[in-house]
């Protein structure tokens, strides 16, 4: 499908978790290929168990391990676990996304922020959260929206951030990209038109039509 980065769920248990992760890395060509997501489900000593076995597969991140709002996991996690975590997809203002900045551990070198675009307050909070991080030493390349929608891919490119999350076939009609524009390696064009992209889902357009009608 031409992405180069896929993700899958983690969280059951350890031991099926690694079997299934050594599975999907038959598949993709390494690690750096394969992002995990606990989906908050671990406390800390089982999020710092998985960090200790996920650490050989040197995977492109390893994500919110723990509750979003225990900022306290976050940070012990980063003292356990040496390659890139993410988190972010649960905060929505940027006095929330500070907090995380100053109490969560995040490393801004390899660390990778999610805030949702959609769900952030709006264009304007979503501003003043990169100002913030700017002023913190982060670059927006860090920020990688969750959301795999073109609302998010249109302010990712607008905003210089380092990348937007795909959901091929999932959230229908609203989830991925403009029709007719291919992946190609990783990367996908936007439509030559105003607006966010919406008026290019054909499926998208016909939900909104019967709703305005």
């Amino acid at each position: 499908m031409g992405y180069s980065v896929v993700k899958m769920k983690i969280g059951n248990s350890l031991e099926e978790d690694i079997r299934r992760i050594e599975a999907a890395l038959e598949v993709v060509p390494s690690g750096k290929n394969l992002a995990v997501d606990a989906n908050g489900r671990l406390d800390l000593e089982t999020a710092i168990e998985y960090a200790k076995a996920l650490e050989k597969y040197d995977l492109f991140w390893y994500e919110e391990a723990g509750d979003p709002l225990d900022f306290e996991i976050q940070a012990e996690l980063a003292k356990h676990y040496k390659n890139p975590m993410a988190t972010g997809e649960n905060l929505f203002s940027m006095q929330d996304v500070r907090n995380l900045i100053r109490y969560g551990g995040m490393r801004k070198d390899i660390d990778y922020l999610q805030f949702d675009c959609a769900l952030s307050y709006g264009l304007v909070e979503y501003l003043r959260t990169l100002k913030m991080l700017e002023e913190y030493g982060w670059s927006s390349r860090r920020c990688i929206p969750h959301g795999g929608h073109q609302m998010s891919l249109n302010i990712a490119a607008g905003l210089k951030l380092g990348g937007n999350e795909s959901y091929p076939g999932i959230f229908e009609p609203f989830g991925g990209f403009a029709d007719n524009i291919a992946v190609v390696d990783g990367y996908v064009g936007l439509p030559d038109i105003p607006g966010v992209g919406f008026e290019t889902k054909a499926e998208l357009m016909k939900v909104l039509r019967s709703v305005a009608e």
